[in-house]
């Protein structure tokens, strides 16, 4: 038997640290992706990951949320433990907001409105003298809201009141809901930490279709019984798919197929 027989094959094994070059690497990965981060949204990084949300599109329930000053100046709405909100101290660059100033986003897909949720349990709503609240054991109209959004800038409105909450504390240290239009004090900036997403289309298969496609499968889906329309004057174009396609990317769709149905359609169905 020769020498080579009794030579054990393997890899190739270096003396030292075993995880040195595997370190590195990890290392240069990690540096890599933040560096990537900050060169894509450099305001997320100084806000430790929490991004702005910029349309309606953007929010989904169920995610953390946090208000922020809209000077970007890092003080957020903060809850405190007798119900009321008043607005924290600025935070440092890279640092998140408190716990006390983080919020449940309560929305469904369909409904631009929301609720919020603090931190004790409770519900986020308006009270009586017009302070923002959180008090409440259940969701009512005092607890709904609506974030509008316009030209890059973002604001709360009270869904009960109609009026906006504003960032600036009132001479008892509170925020309160009370002014008639947005101004500079009524910026808001919509931050969360969930994962960043592309624009979600929430639109059924039905509306996502071409115009012809789009009337015909809500007519399938509704209209069980043809309707003859020879020998009848109706008072459109059957035939005009400009205006469905005008009404998909205006938001009115279904509005309007309903409209065209019920001027095709005989009294014995409608």
């Amino acid at each position: 038997m020769s020498d080579y027989d009794r030579v054990r094959v393997g890899a190739l094994k270096l003396k030292g640290n075993k995880s040195l070059f595997k370190s590195d690497k990890s290392k240069k990965k990690k540096k890599a992706q933040k560096d990537e981060e900050a060169k894509a949204d450099p305001d997320k990084v100084a806000n430790a990951g929490w991004w702005r949300v910029q349309d309606e599109l953007q929010l989904k329930g169920g995610v953390n949320i946090a208000f922020e000053y809209g000077d970007f100046s890092r003080c957020y709405i903060a809850a405190m433990d007798n119900g009321k909100f008043t607005l924290g101290p600025p935070h440092p660059e890279g640092e998140g907001p408190n716990p006390e100033e983080v919020f449940t986003l309560i929305k469904t897909p369909d409904d631009p409105k929301i609720s919020l949720r603090t931190g004790y349990g409770k519900y986020i709503g308006v009270d009586a003298q017009g302070k923002l609240n959180g008090v409440a054991e259940a969701i009512g109209t005092r607890e709904r809201f609506q974030i509008v959004f316009q030209d890059g800038k973002s604001a709360i409105q009270s869904a009960s009141s109609n009026m906006f909450i504003c960032m600036r504390p009132s001479d008892d240290g509170l925020i309160t809901v009370t002014s008639k239009t947005a101004k500079d004090n009524e910026m808001i900036n919509v931050r969360t930490d969930s994962e960043m997403a592309g624009p979600v289309d929430w639109r059924s298969e039905e509306d996502k279709k071409g115009a012809r496609d789009c009337e015909t499968a809500y007519v399938k889906m509704y209209q069980h019984s043809k309707v003859g329309l020879k020998g009848r004057h109706i008072s459109i174009d059957v035939n005009d798919r400009s205006s469905v396609r005008k009404a998909q990317e205006e938001g009115n769709l279904h509005e309007l197929l309903l409209d065209r149905r019920a001027k095709t359609k005989s009294d014995k169905y409608c």
